[in-house]
């Protein structure tokens, strides 16, 4: 009896953890409300954190689908001294789920185009943190003149006018170029940079 318990028990587990996609099975962890390590190492994020980055942690985020503007896109710090202009970023979360999945992708200009992988939002009441890996790549009509891999995060208050004190921050992890000039443009590997909206307000524009 006590054996077909203990399978029975174990069944269900297994059942409440899994989701079924076709015919695969994927496991998905219990969200903690916290950035992985696996995503930002924990030294990255203590020197996030250090150099004013807010990371909102929690299990129940507001809801932040939209489209919105990050303008003027002004840089806060950077680990590897970078301070020239930046252009400012569109940014769209979509299919948000109750366990804080979402879809995120960003533009700059009409040539850098950003697609998220894994990305998931945490936080409480109406603070949140974004957090993914994505593929950023720039483009000169079909030609791509090179792409990276980067872990990003974006915080801030979610209000219907748009977030409130919005960061946004990137680590390089990779990057490839079709030429050295395109490849010295790029961050170096494990560097950081951290940017705010310089208005205060990540206007939601649909």
């Amino acid at each position: 009896m006590s054996r077909i318990f203990t399978i029975a028990t174990l069944a269900a587990t297994l059942f409440a953890s899994c989701l079924k996609e076709g015919n695969d099975t994927l496991v998905l962890p219990l969200p903690d409300g916290k950035i992985p390590y696996s995503v930002i190492p924990s030294n990255l994020q203590d020197s996030l954190l250090d150099n004013g980055f807010v990371i909102n942690e929690g299990i129940t985020p507001p809801s932040i689908e939209g489209v919105y503007l990050i303008s003027p896109h002004t840089l806060l710090y950077a680990s590897d001294g970078y301070s020239n202009a930046f252009f400012d970023i569109t940014m769209t979360f979509a299919n948000q789920k109750a366990r804080g999945m979402v879809t995120y992708a960003e533009r700059q200009r009409d040539t850098v185009e950003g697609t998220s992988i894994s990305a998931q939002v945490i936080g409480h009441d109406s603070c949140f943190t974004m957090y993914c890996f994505q593929n950023l790549s720039e483009y000169s009509g079909p030609d791509q003149l090179w792409t990276c891999r980067i872990a990003t995060v974006v915080s801030g208050i979610a209000t219907a006018k748009g977030f409130r004190n919005c960061q946004y921050s990137y680590i390089m992890l990779d990057k490839e170029a079709v030429n050295e000039e395109y490849y010295s443009q790029l961050a170096e590997k494990e560097t950081f940079r951290i940017y705010y909206d310089g208005d205060s307000i990540a206007t939601k524009i649909r």
